[in-house]
């Protein structure tokens, strides 16, 4: 039996976690605290931003390497990934001892970005049985 399978495409999980994000600070915001709804906007904000710099990062990172591209040009691209994880660890470092952020608004926030894998997977699966 051959199986076959399709994976969600970036734009997809992009598209389904804003949904998650504008849902979950909603109801934190009718059920929990204004602080709380504005902790996992900036939460969702954060793993949205950092997704769409990492598939841009990735995307440069196979067109050099198609490109033939050697040396300190790809040694810098293949750099750039994790240098761009410390600069998002810094920056949500700062927002936390600045803005005094509500951090279980912000973990939820974070989290809608596994729930929109997981949903998103889920669909691509469906759409490749069919």
């Amino acid at each position: 039996m051959a199986s076959s399978w399709s994976i969600p495409t970036i734009a997809s999980i992009q598209r389904t976690n804003f949904i998650l994000v504008v849902v979950s600070s909603s109801i934190l915001a009718l059920f929990a605290s204004t602080p709380a709804s504005v902790g996992c906007m900036i939460g969702g904000a954060v793993v949205i931003a950092n997704l769409w710099i990492l598939s841009a990062l990735g995307g440069l990172l196979l067109a050099a390497s198609s490109a033939g591209v050697s040396g300190a040009a790809a040694k810098l691209g293949a750099l750039a990934i994790p240098l761009k994880l410390f600069i998002i660890v810094g920056l949500v470092y700062l927002i936390f001892t600045r803005a005094c952020l509500d951090g279980m608004g912000f973990g939820i926030g974070v989290l809608t970005q596994m729930a929109a894998i997981i949903i998103e997977t889920g669909r691509a699966s469906l759409r490749g049985t069919s």
